[in-house]
């Protein structure tokens, strides 16, 4: 809250609250904190907001919502270590719904300040898309494949730069995947497709990409990014945590419990564990310690518990 009241001095306060150098002193004195921020949907639709905890879980409050109409099918990514980026999607028309023709697919592309507690625009994509693959890798955005407007499988990425501002359209694979998911590796960017054997690998050093026979079919429907693993959730697995180690190019399973009155529908990670998020609103979390000495077994997680359903959750520092 004293961020957001000295934001609003003046506009010379508000830039030095979201400059490099203030960053980078807050990082030297020990000052920066980890906040996990939660985007979550309330039945039916109807309210759609963020809440925000602390790494000991108490709620701080509510990030201000997206600007425009409610979205689906978006990104959401963090730049920097600190900033919230929300990417495309579309928006339904007339209350139609996705398998239709129309739906309106989106190019905006927003990002959250949590020193100035406030979104603004950034450039446009070039081409608008929604259920696509995106990681940040080497501090550059990258969006993969999608959907457009009418429903038609994109064969193209764009990679964003902070820096610039801008958008530069990149050639992928020419690879058909539904709603796949991407992450950073050893500075390389992993893209994997539902529906696919393979993993796409891109190098930004070389600008070339490979791939990667994983021998399975993948229906990945939620995963995160944690001590240098990939952890996620597969229709082809009822009941266990699919986990994907890609310096070893080794995949195994966790062992999942059940739950009464629903089942696990997202995956997150909150100080250096693995969340694991009902379906079913105010429902518990359970957590999955990463640390090999002190991992024990799933454990019920008392200080998350969100208010509404359907999340997406990432993790700032600021």
């Amino acid at each position: 809250s004293s961020f957001r009241s000295l934001s609003l001095v003046c506009r010379r306060w508000r830039s030095f609250l979201r400059s490099e150098h203030f960053t980078a002193v807050r990082k030297l004195t020990g000052t920066v904190e980890e906040f996990l921020c939660v985007l979550m949907e309330s039945q039916c639709g109807r309210d759609v907001y963020w809440e925000v905890l602390d790494s000991s879980g108490n709620k701080l409050g509510r990030i201000p919502p997206v600007p425009g109409p409610l979205k689906r099918g978006f990104g959401v990514a963090v730049l920097d270590g600190g900033k919230i980026v929300f990417i495309g999607g579309y928006t339904e028309v007339e209350g139609s719904e996705i398998n239709s023709t129309t739906v309106s697919a989106s190019a905006d592309v927003y990002e959250f300040d949590p020193a100035a507690n406030r979104w603004r625009k950034l450039a446009d994509m070039n081409i608008a898309r929604y259920n696509f693959a995106f990681a940040e890798v080497g501090g550059l955005l990258y969006v993969i494949r999608g959907y457009s407007t009418v429903a038609n499988s994109l064969f193209n990425a764009e990679v964003y730069n902070p820096e610039t501002n801008q958008w530069s359209l990149m050639d992928c694979p020419d690879r058909v995947f539904w709603r796949g998911f991407a992450f950073s590796f050893s500075s390389k960017l992993y893209v994997v497709g539902n529906g696919s054997r393979y993993v796409d690998i891109y190098d930004p050093k070389t600008e070339t990409w490979d791939k990667l026979n994983t021998e399975q079919l993948l229906s990945v429907y939620s995963y995160t990014v944690a001590g240098n693993k990939v952890y996620f959730m597969d229709r082809n697995m009822p009941g266990r945590l699919g986990v994907f180690d890609p310096e070893e190019n080794s995949w195994s399973s966790l062992y999942v419990p059940p739950r009464q009155g629903g089942f696990w529908f997202r995956l997150g990670v909150w100080n250096d564990k693995v969340l694991l998020f009902s379906r079913v609103c105010r429902y518990e979390t359970l957590t999955y310690d990463l640390d090999k000495e002190r991992r024990l077994k799933w454990r019920v997680c008392d200080q998350i518990k969100p208010s509404a359903s359907h999340l997406t959750s990432v993790v700032i520092n600021f």
